[in-house]
């Protein structure tokens, strides 16, 4: 990484800077979340990674997770060997210190969470917009590590498409995945709907010959509309809905219903999300006003449980239901002078309510989780060609937390030509405690009966984010390129931990305790290049490097021991993408991934331990720092066209070329799930066909 950085700094003074004329790299693209009002890439006051539709072709992505291994400051693991969920990590931060949001709502609840990066389908998407740092002043709580921002499609023209793909996973399991959209707009442009639809199949996929999966059991079905009528010449009402059902399972005994099977994690979820927005423009287009609802029904029944062939049909089920509303206006206002510059002023209101219930039937009690966060925010942007100065705050009122509490942000852009910008920024944020959260769901994937209680007075989180830039337009010839490089720093005080309170080891039923700790700090550099020598090739490459550490003495992650580095955060991580066109119908890409040494915990099951460490025996828990791995993907893509508007397109490529993958799974039934790293696919080979209309 210091070499990349080297090589970019000395080649900064060997190029001259001439006006582009083009755009193969995108900065006039349009992004919202950086400000919640349109403004383009160059020109946001804060760096916002975007992941459009070419972006997600060109990585074979069919997921929300698979798309956004490919964007900087951003990883993608999978975190449990049974039921595959995975976690996004923004600058070395978890998943819970990241808001993923809907078409900019916050509507995605910690249950909607646990999967959501594998059941969204990249056909709802149209593009996804990153925020890295700290995004609580625009989105409230959990938005400490950054946003990810999943704007879907909206109708622009008539046209439809649809795409079959087919993977065999390692030699041993087929996945297949099925997917259509269309678009209708009518000649005046007054109204358009597009709908979409996704259905997936998967086989369980056994690497290391044990009978217990390491990807599971997948069945998911995904449709969906989003349209839009001009109620006037001035106005616009915007409507989206989709509902996604998915079938997850991993363990063994695929051909037994769950309570048969020795191990079976995983469950059913019927999720119902939906939006609407009425946006405001008045003729002078210096006003601009939304109001807007989006809400989200989940219904899931698991089952999580173990057994042997001497104990009767297991009855670890569970059944969760959770409501999420969001809803409030936003108001903005453009001054043509403010004082000392042009400004556009921004105020919003919002409510956001969600309702959860969580049983199982081998526990005698319910959980209920009842959140409601009543936000305000106000910021106003000073804006030039060459300055940008943001000044904001949002206040949110949450019902775990007795005051309001202030997340103030600065952003700072100055650019001195075209083709250089300088930001900073700082942002404060927080994280309300909550009982149902990620880390409830962990420790039910590793068979445990799980119990999270708030301890006497526990306080939020707060986090304190500094973040700089400097972001590069080269031109020379036909060469386009864009350089960023962002340093960053996260300061997080009274971080939440869990320690146990109880633990039957009959029963094997754990009650813990969410406390705080001292804190932890979390500092890195990223660096990002565009770079389009010629209009038929394009390079992408991004990476990182950081440190993210407990403060004070650390985590304990065995009696009496500590930890100081946080775990499944390495120091350096970086992907690459490449497109090449030699011919006008035939298209190569390369990709990859490099994830550096890391550290896990790995449980091991101790021989004395009369019931096995899922039922809270005996045990030993071991450090172990992981290999590096680079994980490197090749596709080709043939063009048929049939006429002026219909097009076929034929698609093979090998994911994980070089067999890639974890060499020491824990096997059998008391294997330890969460022991689970490096790249989610072993060496995959797919192809398929698009027919676009």
């Amino acid at each position: 990484m210091k070499k990349i950085i080297i090589i970019i700094i000395c080649f900064f003074p060997l190029v001259t800077l001439a006006q582009s004329h083009g755009d193969t790299i995108r900065l006039r693209q349009v992004v919202v979340t950086a400000t919640m009002h349109a403004t383009t890439r160059s020109e946001a006051p804060t760096a916002v990674g975007v992941i459009d539709g070419r972006q997600m072709e060109a990585v074979s992505a069919v997921n929300l997770g698979q798309a956004l291994n490919f964007s900087t400051g951003l990883r993608v693991e999978n975190t449990c060997q049974n039921c595959g969920a995975n976690e996004v990590r923004i600058n070395g931060l978890g998943q819970a210190y990241s808001q993923i949001l809907i078409d900019s709502r916050p509507v995605n609840s910690a249950l909607a969470g646990v999967y959501l990066l594998d059941q969204l389908p990249t056909v709802l998407i149209d593009r996804i917009e990153v925020l890295r740092g700290g995004g609580s002043s625009l989105y409230g709580s959990n938005a400490i590590a950054g946003v990810i921002n999943v704007i879907t499609h909206e109708p622009h023209s008539n046209g439809a498409s649809v795409g079959n793909s087919i993977y065999f996973i390692g030699g041993k399991s087929w996945d297949f995945s099925n997917s259509f959209n269309a678009s209708v707009v009518t000649d005046d442009r007054r109204s358009g709907i597009a709908v979409f639809g996704h259905n997936r199949s998967r086989d369980p996929y056994d690497r290391n010959g044990d009978s217990y999966s390491e990807i599971g059991k997948l069945k998911a079905r995904m449709v969906g509309f989003r349209g839009y009528l001009r109620t006037t010449d001035f106005s616009k009402l915007n409507l989206e809905y989709h509902n996604i059902h998915d079938f997850r399972r991993g363990g063994d005994r695929f051909d037994l219903p769950s309570p048969m099977a020795h191990i079976s994690e995983g469950g059913e979820h019927d999720i119902h999300s939906v939006s609407l927005k009425w946006d405001w423009l008045p003729a002078s287009g210096l006003r601009h006003a939304s109001l807007f609802a989006s809400m989200q029904h989940i219904d899931r029944q698991s089952y999580y449980g173990e057994r042997d062939d001497s104990e009767p049909i297991g009855t670890a089920y569970g059944y969760t239901q959770d409501f999420t509303l969001n809803y409030g206006t936003i108001y903005s206002r453009h001054f043509d002078t403010l004082w000392f510059m042009p400004a556009e002023f921004t105020a919003g209101l919002e409510h956001t309510i969600d309702r959860l219930q969580d049983h199982t039937l081998e526990s005698p009690d319910t959980l209920y989780q009842n959140v409601g966060i009543l936000s305000t925010y106000l910021q106003n942007e000073w804006k030039s060609c060459r300055w940008s100065i943001l000044v904001g705050a949002r206040m949110d009122k949450h019902t775990t937390i007795s005051i309001p509490v202030v997340s103030p942000r600065l952003n700072l852009r100055y650019a001195p030509s075209d083709h250089l910008a300088l930001r900073a920024s700082y942002a404060s944020g927080f994280r309300a405690p909550k009982v149902y959260d990620e880390d409830l769901h962990v420790g039910a994937v590793n068979g445990e009966l799980y119990k999270i209680t708030n301890a006497p007075g526990l306080r939020m989180e707060r986090s304190y984010s500094l973040n700089g830039s400097a972001d590069i337009c080269l031109h020379l010839g036909s060469l386009e390129a864009d350089v960023l490089v962002e340093g960053f720093y996260t300061r997080i005080n009274d971080a939440f931990v869990n320690e146990l309170l109880f633990d039957d080891t009959v029963s094997g039923y754990m009650h813990y305790e969410r406390r705080n700790a001292d804190g932890a700090e979390v500092k890195g550099l990223n660096v990002e290049m565009t770079i389009s020598p010629i209009e038929t090739m394009r390079f992408q490459l991004g990476g990182t490097w950081q440190r993210s550490l407990y403060t004070g003495q650390g985590k304990e992650w065995d009696e009496g021991q500590y930890e100081c580095r946080m775990e499944r955060t390495p120091d350096i991580y970086a992907y690459l993408t490449g497109v090449y066109i030699p011919i006008k119908r035939l298209q190569f890409t390369a990709t990859g991934t490099f994830t550096g040494p890391m550290l896990v915990y790995h449980y091991e099951i101790a021989e004395e331990s009369p019931m096995g460490g899922k039922h809270g025996g005996e045990g030993l828990v071991h450090r172990v720092i992981t290999p590096s791995f680079l994980d490197l993907s090749i596709k080709a893509t043939y063009s048929i066209p049939f006429s002026e508007s219909t097009l076929l397109e034929i698609i093979v490529g090998v994911k994980n070329i070089l067999d890639s993958y974890q060499h020491d799974l824990d096997s059998g039934p008391e294997r330890d799930a969460a022991y689970i790293y490096g790249p989610s696919l072993p060496r995959t080979f797919f192809f398929g066909a698009k027919l676009i209309i």
